[in-house]
């Protein structure tokens, strides 16, 4: 799979190019086409500022302002690490690190298994300090309860959890690397696809309750009014649990999670505490807004059109980081190309993603309202979601468009108020 010097490395470079193309315009068709028709709002700046200079005093917004653009220094700081230790691997290589690939590429599937495993490792350890940054941040302005061994445990555990798809994805990749040659991105497509599928049926019930206890929501007025909102709406809900966030913030929040019999809706116990009833209906009738509209199979349908394409983007991409070094293409030196250009991809294809994401909650606030024909208690939800959060209601316009999963404070107010 190694193209070598001359015109056929040529020839790759453009495939890489065109490759990459494609899939952009792949991802941005797969937007047009899974958009629910109700993107983002243009925000009507007099009466959602108005909302926000009534509601928010100058120094909740500086305040706020504060705490994200600290968060939004330290996740990009460990983006850029996670980036530059994975380029180092593949472009950066000691004499250590020269004599281990070639101790690991005797047996190149045991070998691929060990550098999948020790990728996995060292990006968790790379990554521990931004995540004790952003745990110390989170103290520092009463966000966070969780204490230093409790945070270090779930750090643990989650690099723990990690290994274990690191390790065998890294075995997976190999076999089929060394195997199907060039029709490797074909096979990995449909495994990447199966994967999404299995993980978003799976994750709700295998690994986040390794993190947090959940509870059937009891009897009582939130239980009665979860199920009389979707009864209006028209949806099964499966169950609805209320998880213990109350370990570790004091934010609020609730999603929906699952498809087919992990599907649930979670509510977080300080939201059932710190919402009164008005803001509750519009919190539930948002998440039951997405029930009904399906959108985790909207996007699941998103990742089954921009899979392939990133597939292929991951496998020119892989065998021009070998070409560079001269590494064997039968080696485990593939691993580190493999996870580097996967992560590239993945940031890429998030940037489309994101678009639509903005426009899926978009529309399941329109929902909301529809549910409780209450715009108010959507707007007292956005005040009170900013204010338990320290939610930037206004973020920097690049950062939004590039990271942002949902329209911001300023926008989702702006729906309810067109909604009057």
């Amino acid at each position: 799979m190694n193209p070598g010097p001359g015109p056929v490395g040529r020839m790759n470079g453009y495939a890489l190019i065109a490759t990459t193309l494609g899939a952009v315009a792949v991802s941005v068709l797969a937007v047009l086409l899974l958009s629910p028709g109700q993107g983002p709002p243009v925000p009507d700046g007099p009466a959602a500022a108005s909302v926000v200079a009534e509601r928010f005093t100058p120094a909740e917004l500086s305040r706020a302002d504060d705490y994200r653009s600290w968060g939004r220094l330290i996740g990009l700081g460990s983006l850029i690490v996670q980036l530059l230790v994975l380029a180092l691997l593949v472009f950066r290589r000691g004499p250590v690190m020269l004599r281990l690939l070639a101790w690991l590429g005797r047996r190149p599937l045991v070998g691929a298994m060990l550098c999948g495993a020790g990728i996995s490792i060292l990006l968790s350890v790379a990554d521990l300090p931004f995540d004790l940054a952003a745990w110390q941040l989170g103290r520092d302005f009463g966000l966070i309860s969780q204490g230093l061994g409790s945070r270090l445990l779930d750090w643990a555990m989650a690099a723990a959890i990690a290994l274990v798809p690191a390790t065998l994805g890294a075995l997976i990749a190999m076999f089929l690397w060394l195997r199907l040659g060039k029709r490797f991105w074909i096979a990995a497509a449909g495994l990447v696809a199966i994967w999404a599928v299995v993980t978003t049926w799976l994750w709700p019930v295998v690994v986040s309750p390794v993190f947090n206890n959940f509870d059937s929501l009891r009897e009582g007025s939130e239980r009665t009014e979860v199920m009389r909102l979707a009864d209006r709406a028209g949806v099964e809900v499966g169950e609805v649990y209320v998880v213990d966030a109350s370990r570790r913030s004091s934010t609020v929040n609730a999603y929906v999670n699952g498809i087919g019999s992990s599907k649930r809706v979670v509510i977080y116990d300080n939201a059932i505490r710190k919402l009164d009833q008005s803001e509750f209906r519009a919190l539930v009738a948002h998440e039951l807004g997405h029930v009904k509209d399906q959108d985790l199979w909207r996007g699941l349908a998103f990742a089954m059109l921009v899979i392939p394409l990133g597939a292929l983007f991951v496998q020119l991409g892989t065998v021009a980081c070998l070409r560079r070094r001269n590494d064997s293409p039968e080696g485990p030196a593939v691993i580190p190309a493999l996870a580097l250009m996967a992560t590239i991809a993945a940031l890429v294809l998030q940037i489309p993603g994101n678009v639509l994401s903005r426009s899926v909650e978009a529309r399941a606030d329109r929902t909301s309202i529809q549910l409780t024909g209450d715009p108010q208690g959507l707007v007292d939800l956005q005040v009170r979601l900013a204010r338990s959060n320290l939610s930037d209601v206004d973020p920097p316009a690049v950062w939004q468009f590039l990271f942002g999963t949902h329209p911001s404070t300023l926008d989702r107010i702006a729906i309810a108020e067109g909604a009057r």
